[in-house]
């Protein structure tokens, strides 16, 4: 209980000081409260103690600390030289969008089913065929999965980046190759053009996060890859055999990859497995955090070293830790491989 307000005495200079102080007489508040505890414990304080004056002067200072917070806090931080109107702006300002839908143009079948995929003919048997939609949404989940610290979420995000440029890699070099056969052409007198359709598909993206447009970015380079390697087969420098096992080879990578995503989305995302974090790791997790490590350990397997300790991490995530030296030091210290034990809920392994 604060003591009633009484003059505060002029002379009164007695107190802790700080470098760090928000006053400019440096007025440690933190000082004062230490020194002032068994006053600041009474309900109500004998006014004859003779630090009851500086106990009148730590309820003025902590009153006067915690405006200053409040309009700190109001105004966002900013320096005290901009008004108030234009600091409460920062408050306000909408989040950046896009003039217009962002679009993909498509010239080539083949990049256009790459997108979209393929379903299963209603009353026929087999797998769908995953389409770039459909990654691209599977990514955005995982990549919700790192704001929880999730490794293996993490895992996904660092594998299929990795994926994505070793495919696009092993395009760019045959298509350099082909490119390369048409300039000697044309070098002989034969001008020629990259094959392109009269009226190409266009696709709008709308993706609401960065790992779709790495996806459409992997589009876009096989349907110019396949438009360059077409136009290499209708001069006659591959041939239609050598042009189909070159396209269904980028074909399959690419697939390769989705299905792949596809295959962490699926069981990450499971009830069992959504709540996976770091700390489920560190030794005396709970039950529960135990039976998700040996789960997840059980279908992916040990998660990388460095992708556990963060040093080889997402391009883009959705974690924001600055961990202490004394925590980097106990998650180092977690043995990522050990023998899975009895008692993985078999439904996760469905």
């Amino acid at each position: 209980m604060a003591p009633k307000k009484m003059a505060v005495d002029s002379s009164l200079s007695a107190f802790a000081t700080a470098d760090t102080s928000p006053f400019p007489d440096r007025y440690d508040l933190d000082g004062e409260r230490r020194i002032l505890g068994p006053l600041l414990d009474e309900d109500d304080p004998d006014p004859s103690n003779p630090f009851f004056g500086r106990l009148q002067l730590f309820y003025e200072r902590e009153a006067e600390f915690k405006r200053m917070r409040q309009s700190h806090e109001a105004r966002a931080g900013a320096d005290p030289l901009v008004g108030n109107s234009e600091a409460r702006q920062i408050r306000t300002l909408p989040s950046l969008v896009a003039e217009s839908q962002d679009v993909m143009s498509l010239h080539t079948l083949e990049a256009l089913r790459l997108f979209m995929g393929k379903a299963v003919e209603p009353g026929k048997q087999g797998a769908p065929i995953a389409g770039g939609k459909r990654v691209a949404a599977a990514l955005r989940s995982l990549w919700s999965l790192s704001s929880n610290d999730n490794p293996y979420a993490d895992w996904a995000l660092v594998e299929t980046k990795a994926r994505i440029e070793d495919v696009r890699a092993y395009i760019k070099a045959e298509q350099a190759q082909l490119l390369q056969r048409l300039e000697e052409m044309k070098s002989k007198g034969l001008t020629y053009s990259v094959l392109q359709s009269r009226e190409p598909a266009q696709m709008q993206l709308g993706f609401a996060s960065p790992y779709g447009y790495m996806v459409a970015l992997l589009i876009v380079e096989v349907d110019y890859f396949t438009r360059v390697l077409k136009s290499a087969q209708r001069r006659d420098l591959v041939s239609g055999r050598q042009g189909h096992a070159l396209l269904q080879s980028v074909k399959h990578k690419c697939r390769s990859v989705f299905e792949r995503v596809l295959y962490w989305q699926k069981y990450l995302m499971k009830d069992e497995l959504v709540a996976l974090s770091r700390v489920d790791f560190v030794a005396g997790a709970d039950v529960v955090a135990q039976q998700r490590v040996q789960a997840v350990k059980k279908i992916f397997g040990d998660v990388p070293k460095a992708v556990f300790m963060g040093e080889d991490a997402p391009r883009h995530t959705k974690r924001r830790l600055n961990l202490s030296p004394a925590e980097l030091r106990l998650l180092d210290a977690v043995p990522l491989t050990d023998e899975v034990t009895a008692g993985v809920d078999k439904n996760l392994l469905a």
